[in-house]
């Protein structure tokens, strides 16, 4: 019992040394004083007098086709955007449909206008579609449409205008020079 006594007499002692050393109020050392080779870092321009004006909100499909994505969720660099289980041979080669992915997310906002238009008239509106695009061997649009999906939105006003949009887009080439028949979903809630 005594040395358990003892041990704390001591570890109490050293306790009350240390924060004696740490509230002594002693100041850490002053920097050194700057050199006479430090060049001063070049000033930045000072901002235009007039911000940039906010886009007006868009009020017809015709404006969704001017939207672009600023793509904010892209996969790890190590990451694997598609999983096929085919082999690159068998899908035709040249990975033909990261491009075209790429492209789709890059007008993502412009597909979303399309849905958000009919949601402003069609309160708590949601749901799934997938759109079909067939592409010819040059990159042109051969045919949009939507696969039947259990919670598609089924509205002519936001498919014609997906529509419009898919086909107002330049594909690439085929690398294989065959025609693609190329499907991407999409999920639309209704936003808060």
């Amino acid at each position: 019992m005594r040395a358990c006594a003892t041990a704390n007499v001591v570890f109490l002692f050293l306790a009350a040394l240390g924060f004696a050393a740490c509230a002594g109020g002693s100041t850490p050392p002053e920097a050194p004083p700057a050199s006479a080779s430090v060049v001063a870092a070049p000033s930045l321009p000072a901002p235009s007098a007039a911000p940039a004006k906010p886009k007006p909100a868009p009020t017809k499909p015709a404006d969704c086709k001017e939207l672009v994505s600023d793509i904010t969720n892209d996969p790890p660099a190590n990451g694997v955007p598609l999983n096929n289980a085919m082999t690159e041979k068998d899908a035709g080669g040249g990975g033909r449909l990261e491009p075209l992915t790429a492209l789709i997310k890059s007008r993502r906002d412009g597909f979303r206008c399309c849905f958000d238009l009919y949601a402003k008239t069609h309160a708590g509106a949601a749901g799934a579609m997938k759109m079909v695009i067939e592409l010819k061997p040059d990159g042109g649009v051969k045919k949009v449409s939507f696969a039947d999906t259990p919670t598609r939105v089924s509205a002519p006003e936001v498919e014609s205008c997906m529509s419009d949009l898919a086909t107002s887009l330049t594909y690439p080439k085929s690398p294989s020079g065959k025609e693609t028949k190329f499907t991407y979903p999409f999920d639309f809630k209704a936003r808060r």
